[in-house]
């Protein structure tokens, strides 16, 4: 194994799948790992594609969407260090449905899907981990589902606010307005107003596209 793959795959053990593993049981799984590195706003993959691959993101970010019937964008996810998409295609090796595109420039481990479930027929504890990882993610989808039909546009942009700015008063958002109103399930201009209600309200203060800095996280809290 090369010193540059023993430096990027300990991102894979990030992963609550993997993260249980001993060192000896690790090395197992290193073996099947690539790593692949990606300018900002390449493809890592698209709908369509077949492989049943799992993605780790060791550095950067990569967006996660779809397209309607009407050609709109649909962001799902945006992940950053850590975390991982792909993992339905590692057991039904169906196309995949989305697209993933880098929003800055990544480096991305990739585990082959038929070499891991031979893995796992060799070491069971591991299929423990993944379904129990599968049925958490299944019931986030479940609950960001009700949250877009029963939560107000001001709660979700306010959770959303908090959870971004990780402890900070002032902030840089991860993505464009585009993806992030996408992400939370509205439209742009609906983005638009009810920050612009919340600056006019004293909450928040807003800067360029992506800076916001929070001035009464107190309110904000109550909102979401």
């Amino acid at each position: 194994m090369t010193k540059d793959k023993n430096k990027f795959v300990s991102c894979l053990f990030k992963v609550p799948i993997f993260s249980h593993l001993t060192e000896d049981e690790q090395k197992g799984i290193v073996e099947l790992v690539k790593v692949k590195k990606l300018k900002k706003g390449e493809t890592l993959y698209n709908a369509g594609d077949q492989g049943s691959f799992l993605y780790v993101v060791h550095e950067g970010k990569v967006k996660i969407s779809r397209y309607t019937e009407e050609g709109n964008e649909q962001v799902l996810r945006v992940l950053s260090t850590g975390d991982f998409a792909g993992e339905q295609a590692l057991f039904t090796n169906n196309l995949a449905s989305d697209f993933a595109i880098t929003l800055e420039d990544s480096m991305v481990c990739v585990l082959d899907g038929s070499e891991l479930k031979k893995h796992m027929i060799e070491k069971p504890e591991i299929s423990v981990r993944i379904i129990s990882e599968l049925s958490k993610r299944l019931s986030e989808s479940e609950t960001k589902l009700e949250s877009y039909n029963l939560d107000s546009v001001g709660k979700r942009v306010a959770q959303s606010i908090i959870k971004n700015s990780n402890g900070n008063k002032t902030f840089e958002l991860p993505i464009s307005k585009l993806d992030w109103a996408s992400l939370l399930g509205m439209s742009t201009e609906t983005l638009s107003r009810k920050l612009s209600q919340f600056k006019r309200s004293g909450l928040i203060d807003l800067k360029g596209q992506r800076q916001i800095t929070i001035l009464d996280e107190g309110k904000l809290n109550e909102i979401s």
